[in-house]
């Protein structure tokens, strides 16, 4: 019986989780933000990751609150801590990046982006990418940064399928494969980059189909 009361329990837990996230989503579609704070806060301090990304979300882009950058690098870190690979790619950036009082530091970020692409993250894998490319955090490595490209761009990034034009295109780390870059820019043009369908013309202009 007491094995039995320990699942009811713990059935009843996960129901409240699931009820203070879906009532703090419905709050914050109708931009009641302060409520939507108040039921994420709660659902978050009783383990819901959801809802710590959530409430991080909202603190990085000052969506309904005011920026605070440390406040979300806060948040973000108990949903990674708690198995959010988003939550993870996301403090990564806090990182890179190095604003509202948060220390720029490339070695954070690109172990946080390791632990998301590990994890199947496909924009975790486009910012390692981008951290080989540039040797941020990491020793610069352009045939990383190339296959890492092209997993996430074969997942659908359509950053990754540009920036991989842009490396044949270039010879960058590699050598000038024109043909080749016209195909990644013609996966990204179709993906929607405005960028990429320009190189598109460009290289047409050049004499490539």
């Amino acid at each position: 019986m007491k094995k039995v009361l320990v699942v009811f329990l713990m059935a009843m837990s996960v129901n409240l989780y699931a009820d203070l996230l879906s009532e703090g989503l419905s709050a914050f579609k109708s931009s009641n933000y302060e409520k939507a704070i108040h039921l994420w806060d709660k659902a978050c301090d009783e383990g819901n990751s959801d809802a710590c990304y959530n409430l991080a979300y909202m603190y990085a882009t000052g969506k309904g609150v005011h920026y605070n950058e440390k406040k979300a690098a806060r948040l973000y870190t108990k949903g990674c801590d708690q198995g959010d690979l988003q939550a993870c790619s996301n403090l990564g950036t806090l990182y890179e990046n190095g604003t509202g009082g948060i220390t720029r530091d490339y070695y954070k970020s690109s172990r946080l982006y390791a632990k998301a692409y590990n994890g199947g993250n496909v924009t975790a894998g486009f910012n390692l990418a981008v951290a080989y490319y540039k040797g941020r955090g990491v020793y610069r490595d352009y045939k990383i940064a190339r296959e890492l490209y092209t997993e996430a761009c074969e997942k659908g990034h359509i950053r990754a399928c540009y920036n991989l034009g842009q490396m044949y295109r270039n010879g960058k780390g590699i050598y000038v494969d024109k043909p080749r870059a016209m195909i990644y820019y013609k996966k990204a043009c179709n993906y929607g980059s405005s960028d990429a369908c320009n190189k598109v013309r460009r290289l047409q202009d050049e004499g490539l189909r």
